[in-house]
């Protein structure tokens, strides 16, 4: 049986020229999103973003999970194809060059590699015979649609490449008509006009040949202000002097992946750099950019990613260092961009690595100049511990790690410069264009300005006001050409460029510009009039000026569903802040800014409590970077009183949404705080909370000890109450009693209070406490009550909590109706973002599918379970998971990796599933000495490694 998969058109699959059914579109586009990466496994999230994009359906592990299966059906008994899972995602294992697309590349390879003319063009054509149409064209998501532009490119390549060896081979006068064709389809592509040259030319037509030259010359002057490149010329002078050779061989680009966005702009002058680069990148295992301020290493280094991104099956990760004021928090940045957790007992530098090592990805750290000795400490970790990750960085001087290779980045040159120059220019008037008339005008510009793309962007930006001859004319007596003494001359000049934007704004533009560079990360209205309007001025009044910046190129518009933001670009921030230092504002705009968002995260605290919990998630996690620098303004300070009000509103906004770092700065907030402060109770339960999710109990017992028994103010968030971290650490090492104890005394404060969020929680617990008394029946009135309460108050986060509760307490009894709860409660949690709620009811899905449905489909379930509090970082969670893991292998037969589980639960002072009895069974059905062996490979396993265990057997069994 022959077996084929079709990519290079429709997505089809044909055994014995016979099509198979693939399914719909959608299962199809799975086929197609593990083809394109054949052989190599591709991790679930990946592979849940090509079929869906940015809008996946509720559990879409589940959906993905149900197409593989089908997708295995279909090709069950195919020779030598088969779809298997491990840690590192899913994988299609066939023959590559079933695959059409993997074909083309061979043959294109094998092409390239030749240097027989005629053997390359029959290769070339071979594989351009493979193309039956435009790649996968009935699936419309981003993923597919950035590939489809690749492979055209490839294709486009191709052809080129091909038409290159037939000229070699003599078959001029055959490729003439298709070379014409494809250069009026492609008029601006220079290289197939030289290929259309050469032919006309060998076909005794060097009229026409020339004819060809100016007219491709008299396009690109008219839309893109440049000149013929230097091949171009080449082919045409050796036609004016009758010796036509061929020109250079120029490869298409690759697509990237990733968390990489799309640039609004074009990419314009540096294409050798991205080889040189490239080329850099591929050697590895660090590459630093350097260069002055302004010189476009983070925009070279982006386009570098995206041309390089298809050699990384894990993806291309950009982190961005600008918005840090602190070295300290470079690591939970980098967490933070690959959507990585702190995890237990580990530091956030030991994380990376672990979550790194054996994942092959570029990972482009940009900005590291103000906390290079920071990002140089986790980038040389990273380098030294994760052979299959490349950093490529962007710094204004080297970081200095062993094996780092340093790329300068210079300035553009002249024609360069001009073509950006054009290209930004017309983005403000349209109808400009680099005639002879303004071509001394705009090189002499660029001259002044060294060549620096930033410099160039913002005097392009001055065109919609003066001509460009009156540009040139206000550049030559400005203080642009005025350095000062013993400074760079082009990072002088990028200053002066900057330093005359400026003084062109009106005062009140100024003022506004220089108050913006107070933001990390991005601001929106509501924050550039709280922290940077004079008393006053109405909203109004700042959103004029603000629409102004934006004009003048100074501040950048970033629209969106929501709430419109704004960033001012690291450079032109910089610059600001010299400007409010030298004015002596810095401090009471810093205390303002920190001020407006301990205000705002208050707000967002209380409003998160209620049915707009949606809307304030979506309003605050953007300035999350805004509220670490408010907490560090207000920890140099000394400022007790604003820590604590930040870290005290953080628990419901982040805690539960963007990761644990906020439980952090609690601990530090209570380094300031006087026990007395009325926030002190609600900060330490912030702080023990952070360290129970990691699995420390001693430590989160001993700084929940610290509230003395005190109990935070009504609206304090739902995870900060030290007690009830207390009765959880007892609940979690096997004393439910007293956690019950608590929480039926919390139950009567909530009703006295009359506050409906707490007395959900509180009654979320009775429930939980005494399932885990295995009586769940018990459990069930508090259950009912839960959702009758958290029905009223619109909280999806109230109406998830006891949704799970009551399936929680019905899961035994109504595993049907139970199921549907989880899968309400995790539906609610996800529409919110609440990673937490949404986990454990993951979790518990898959643990009552384990006993009551469908096992495989468990082993599955617990797969994204895993995975989920892995990223999370959650070990509470996780051990919990374990032990159902625990119980379900010992259910299905796994005898040897239930007792490894098992004793790499005792080990680490967890309880385990598996009473004396089970486990004699266990040692029964294995053997003395194998049970023996499991035993003590289980001792030994400890966190991660834990994981990964339980992962293969699920994988395997499963």
């Amino acid at each position: 049986m022959t077996v084929e998969f079709r990519l290079l058109g429709d997505v089809e699959a044909c055994l014995d020229g016979r099509p198979l059914e693939t399914g719909h579109t959608r299962q199809r586009t799975v086929l197609a999103a593990l083809l394109v990466d054949v052989g190599r496994p591709v991790p679930t999230d990946q592979l849940i973003g090509r079929v869906w994009a940015d809008r996946p359906p509720y559990r879409a592990r589940n959906a993905l999970s149900a197409y593989v299966s089908r997708l295995r059906g279909v090709l069950t008994g195919v020779d030598g194809v088969r779809i298997t899972r491990g840690p590192g995602g899913y994988l299609l294992a066939t023959d590559p060059l079933t695959v059409d697309l993997h074909l083309f590349r061979h043959l294109v390879s094998r092409a390239r590699e030749t240097d027989r003319p005629a053997e390359a063009a029959a290769l070339l054509t071979q594989a351009l015979d493979l193309w039956q149409g435009a790649p996968f064209p009935t699936v419309d998501v981003p993923w597919f649609a950035d590939l489809r532009t690749a492979l055209e490119a490839e294709r486009l390549a191709a052809v080129l490449d091909r038409n290159d060896a037939a000229l070699g081979a003599g078959r001029h006068a055959e490729l003439l008509g298709e070379i014409a064709a494809a250069s009026a389809a492609h008029p601006l592509d220079e290289r197939l006009s030289g290929q259309l040259m050469l032919a006309q030319y060998r076909s005794g037509r060097q009229s026409d040949a020339l004819s060809t030259y100016q007219r491709i010359r008299r396009r690109l002057v008219d839309e893109l202000g440049s000149e013929p490149g230097p091949e171009l010329r080449r082919v045409h002078q050796q036609i004016l002097d009758a010796d036509p050779g061929a020109p250079t061989v120029r490869r298409g680009t690759a697509r990237s992946r990733g968390n990489l966005e799309r640039r609004p702009t074009r990419f314009l002058g540096r294409d050798d750099d991205v080889r040189q680069v490239a080329d850099a990148v591929r050697d590895g295992p660090l590459v630093t950019l350097t260069g002055v301020g302004g010189v476009g290493k983070t925009r070279l280094a982006v386009e570098t990613a995206r041309h390089v991104g298809a050699r990384f099956p894990d993806g291309v990760w950009l982190c961005e260092l600008a918005p840090l004021s602190d070295g300290a928090a470079v690591g939970h940045a980098v967490a933070g961009a690959l959507g990585v957790q702190q995890q237990q007992g580990l530091g956030i530098e030991q994380t990376l690595t672990d979550y790194l090592d054996g994942r092959d990805l570029l990972l482009v750290v940009d900005n590291c100049e103000h906390v290079l000795d920071a990002a140089a400490r986790v980038v040389d970790r990273v380098v030294r511990h994760c052979p299959s990750v490349v950093v490529l960085a962007t710094s204004r001087e080297p970081l200095g790690v062993e094996g780092e290779r340093v790329l300068p980045v210079h300035p553009l040159r002249d024609a360069d410069a001009a073509a950006l120059f054009t290209d930004r220019a017309r983005a403000h008037r349209p109808e400009f264009a680099l005639d002879p008339d303004v071509e001394d005008a705009v090189g002499e510009i660029c001259r002044r300005l060294d060549g620096l793309p930033l410099g160039i962007e913002l005097a392009a930006a001055r065109i919609r006001a003066m001509s460009a001859t009156e540009l040139a004319h206000r550049l030559d007596s400005s203080r642009l050409l005025h350095a000062t003494r013993g400074a760079d001359p082009r990072h002088q000049s990028l200053v002066a460029a900057i330093d005359w934007s400026y003084r062109l704004l009106s005062e009140p533009e100024r003022t506004l510009f220089t108050r913006l560079s107070l933001f990390a990360g991005g601001f929106d209205l509501d924050a550039a009039h709280g922290v940077c309007a004079d008393q006053g001025r109405t909203e109004e009044d700042t959103l004029d000026l603000l629409v102004g910046l934006v004009d003048k190129s100074m501040v950048i518009a970033r629209g969106g569903p929501g709430r419109s933001r704004y960033l001012v670009l690291e450079t032109l921030r910089a610059y600001g802040r010299e400007h409010l230092d030298r004015a002596g504002l810095t401090d009471h705009l810093a205390r303002r800014h920190a001020a407006h968002f301990a205000a705002l995260a208050e707000r967002g605290a209380r409003a998160v409590q209620g049915a707009d919990e949606r809307i304030w998630v979506e309003r605050v996690l953007p300035d999350f970077d805004n509220l670490r620098a408010a907490f560090e303004r207000a920890v140099a300070d000394r400022d007790a009183d604003l820590a604590l009000r930040l870290v005290t509103s953080l628990p419901e906004l982040a805690h539960l949404r963007v990761g644990y770092e906020s439980a952090h700065w609690a601990e530090r907030a209570l380094e300031l705080a006087d026990p007395g402060h009325p926030l002190f109770a609600a900060a330490v339960g912030a702080a023990a909370r952070g360290v129970w999710n990691r699995g420390d109990f001693v430590r989160a017992r001993s700084l929940a000890a610290r509230a003395e028994g005190r109990v935070p103010a009504r609206g304090t968030g739902r995870v900060a109450y030290p007690g009830d971290v207390l009765a959880d650490v007892a609940l979690y090492e096997g004393d439910p009693a007293s956690a019950l104890r608590h929480y039926r005394g919390e139950v009567e404060r909530a009703r006295r209070d009359e506050d409906p969020i707490r007395l959900v929680w509180t009654l979320y617990y009775v429930a939980v406490c005494h399932a885990v008394l295995r009586a769940p029946e018990d459990g069930l009135p508090a259950a009912e009550e839960a959702v009758r309460v958290a029905d009223p108050t619109a909280n999806p986060t109230a109406r998830s909590m006891a949704r799970y509760a009551l399936g929680l307490v019905l899961k035994k009894s109504d595993p049907n109706r139970a199921l549907a709860l989880f899968d309400e409660a995790g539906r609610l949690a996800a529409s919110v973002r609440n990673f937490w709620w949404h986990g454990i009811a993951l979790m518990e899905s898959a643990a009552t599918r384990a006993v009551h449905a469908d096992a495989a489909r468990a082993c599955r379930d617990f797969l994204d379970v895993l995975d989920h509090w892995e990223r999370v970082g959650d070990w509470s969670q996780q051990w919990i998971a374990l032990r159902y893991v625990a119980r379900l292998l010992a259910r299905g037969g796994a005898a040897e990796d239930a007792v490894a589980l098992h004793a790499a639960l005792v080990a680490a002072g967890k309880p385990s599933p598996l009473d004396a009895a089970r486990l004699a069974d266990l040692a029964r059905a294995v053997g003395d000495e194998r049970y023996a062996d499991a035993t003590a490979i289980g001792s030994r396993l400890s966190g991660s490694a834990v994981v990964a265990h339980a992962r293969a057997a699920l994988a395997h069994h499963g």
